[in-house]
């Protein structure tokens, strides 16, 4: 899923443009990455219906 932030003050476009004032720790990375359950959570587009 991706978020798509939306805003028309000047401040929050800045401040949603501004993504790389982070870091993640391994133990972040881990916890992020033990929730792949290889699993599709939306139709197969393969097998989808247009």
């Amino acid at each position: 899923m991706v978020t798509i932030p939306k805003s028309v003050k000047e401040q929050r476009i800045v401040d949603n443009a501004n993504i790389y004032d982070f870091v993640l720790s391994e133990e972040d990375m881990h916890a992020i990455n033990s929730l792949n359950k290889n699993e599709r959570v939306g139709p197969d587009p393969d097998n989808f219906n247009f």
